[in-house]
């Protein structure tokens, strides 16, 4: 085949990538890996310690990388016991909003809503608002997490 009729036959440039027939140009809808490798050299000792350590968690090392590297950035890693207290007042919020709707329709169909039942569901929801809020300040403060996560890393580094 000539010059000419490859300028005629543009699919003949088109290459496999991943996955799908496409023009090398054009890399418009190519998904980029935004994961990157970092390796890290240790003592055999501290890798040792490092790996005794981990063991007692039950993770695996490359999980234990990441999770140091995401709290010294300031990310949130959630232990199994703060996802079970925001679990258990999720449920409780949810449960007393449906109590505050039951006694809004007993009240629209009786024309003689229950106000103490209503304070009562009202002050326990506050409760409940209240504890879901220290648990969540904190893993709302970016800024703390970042600054706490750094101060740790200056700390083991000196």
């Amino acid at each position: 085949m000539s010059d000419e009729n490859s300028k005629d036959e543009p699919w003949r440039k088109r290459k496999m990538i991943q996955g799908r027939w496409r023009d090398p140009d054009d890399q418009t809808d190519v998904v980029q890996r935004v994961e990157k490798t970092i390796s890290v050299k240790l003592l055999e000792a501290e890798r040792d310690e490092f790996d005794a350590q981990i063991a007692k968690l039950g993770i695996k090392r490359n999980r234990a990388m990441r999770i140091a590297a995401r709290r010294i950035g300031g990310f949130l890693e959630l232990d199994p016991e703060t996802i079970g207290i925001l679990r258990a007042v999720t449920r409780s919020i949810s449960g007393i909003a449906v109590n505050v709707n039951q006694i809004a329709k007993a009240a629209n169909r009786t024309h003689d809503p229950d106000y103490q039942r209503f304070f009562r569901e009202r002050a326990e929801l506050g409760k409940e608002i209240a504890r879901l809020d220290a648990v969540l300040q904190p893993l709302l403060d970016v800024a703390q997490r970042r600054s706490d996560g750094l101060q740790r890393l200056k700390d083991a580094s000196e």
